[in-house]
């Protein structure tokens, strides 16, 4: 049975030598939705998605604050990931499933022996014992001391992370990954846990791509990945590219915009200088976007969240805004979709909607098309926006994978820049 592994995405670090060389072109995996095949409806998968970004942001909370002990009780009945991929581990290879997410720092894997949540049904366990190329690492290994392992004190040979709502406790080992039928198999090192509470029910690990040299992306030494997301209503596939193969203008059909990283470490922050919709550009000065480390705010591009999260003043213009354009009564489906912005209906289909634009640095434009940034759904006549406010004052800006639909979003960590396209992902 196919362990469930929580796949984050990770930054590139030059500190660790490349085991990727002879492969530099990279190479291409799908990416399957967590709701995919199964009997939901479309506000169904809508209302997960929402309870997914709430999960998501405890977790951003918890990294961004620096606090180890950030929302460890909140209780998680859903998982917090919305994409999986495929991929084996060990010797003999092992077929495992994962997670796509851009917050990450460390590669992990549930471990037999195990003391909590290790007969989950429909979830298989990595047993180190039964592969030929484990390896624990002594316990004079510097990483031990890497950041995001001291968490919480505990023995040199051991770490207890507190990720969002879970925790797990383990030790570090070296294994072999397989990626995909046509990739190298590549060592990497990773966090076997033995312990593992809360989030984490239903998946049994988590591989990062997010900024830190623990990260798949640092460890195998590549400049560049990218993902095409396909839309939030389609049965296919979507797309995560790793290495060189990630370069713009692949079955792009529209412009290639390009923004820089700031230099933060701790996730992929960009400069936001503005919203329009249509041809209005929206009044909300470029100060409620500004990242700030020490307040936790700023703009944040990330694959793990499913709708975007606004500052409280700025998601009241877009609401205006909306009303204006729009010229319905707000409807509540907060009990049915979970969003906070809705439309009552008494006819098909909704009024068209011009593009909502997202303004960076560099000049870089983010041009979303109504089915980027509402939901509709004819049997309940829902019309909604799919991005919140932020909760207790939170300024923080996040976006969000229902906003990322249909678009080539490269990270090219190497330059330190974000391209984004627009391509249609179900042909790319």
């Amino acid at each position: 049975m196919a362990h469930l592994f929580l796949f984050t995405l990770l930054a590139l670090s030059s500190s660790l030598p490349s085991i990727f060389a002879a492969h530099t072109a990279g190479f291409h995996l799908r990416l399957t939705h967590v709701d995919s095949g199964k009997p939901f409806s479309s506000t169904g998968r809508i209302h997960h998605l929402v309870q997914r970004s709430l999960h998501r942001r405890k977790v951003l909370e918890s990294r961004l604050a620096n606090n180890p002990s950030a929302s460890f009780n909140v209780p998680v009945k859903a998982s917090m990931f919305d994409y999986f991929i495929e991929y084996s581990i060990g010797t003999p290879k092992l077929p495992v499933t994962g997670v796509l997410d851009t917050g990450s720092e460390v590669v992990w894997a549930k471990c037999r022996p195990c003391s909590e949540q290790c007969d989950e049904k429909g979830i298989g366990i990595y047993d180190p014992s039964k592969s030929s190329t484990f390896s624990k690492l002594p316990c004079s290994s510097p990483l031990y001391d890497y950041q995001p392992l001291k968490s919480v004190s505990v023995p040199k040979c051991e770490y207890v992370y507190v990720y969002g709502s879970a925790m797990i406790n383990g030790f570090l080992a070296t294994e072999t990954f397989s990626l995909g039928a046509e990739s190298p198999t590549v060592n990497l090192t990773f966090g076997c846990n033995r312990l593992v509470k809360g989030t984490f029910s239903g998946a049994s690990g988590v591989v990062g791509l997010g900024q830190g040299k623990l990260s798949l992306v640092s460890q195998l030494n590549l400049g560049r990945f990218s993902y095409c997301l396909t839309p939030f209503k389609s049965s296919s596939k979507s797309h995560l590219i790793l290495g060189d193969l990630a370069s713009a203008k692949k079955a792009s059909s529209g412009e290639v915009q390009s923004t820089p990283f700031l230099n933060a470490t701790d996730q992929y922050y960009v400069a936001m200088r503005g919203i329009s919709i249509g041809v209005n550009l929206l009044p909300i000065p470029a100060s409620v976007f500004e990242y700030s480390k020490e307040e936790s705010t700023g703009v944040v591009v990330d694959s793990g969240s499913g709708q975007t999260q606004l500052p409280q003043s700025a998601f009241d213009v877009i609401k205006k805004e909306l009303q204006s354009l729009v010229g319905l009564r707000v409807k509540d489906m907060s009990k049915t979709v979970g969003l906070d912005l809705c439309f009552g209906l008494s006819s098909w289909p909704p009024p068209p909607l011009p593009d909502m634009v997202f303004h960076f640095d560099n000049g870089a434009d983010m041009r979303m098309p109504q089915m980027n940034y509402m939901f509709t759904d004819k049997r309940t006549r829902a019309y909604c926006l799919v991005m919140r406010p932020g909760q207790n004052g939170d300024k923080l800006t996040i976006i969000g994978n229902y906003q990322q639909q249909n678009m080539h979003i490269i990270y090219d960590v190497a330059s330190r820049m974000l391209l984004f396209e627009s391509t249609p992902c179900e042909s790319f």
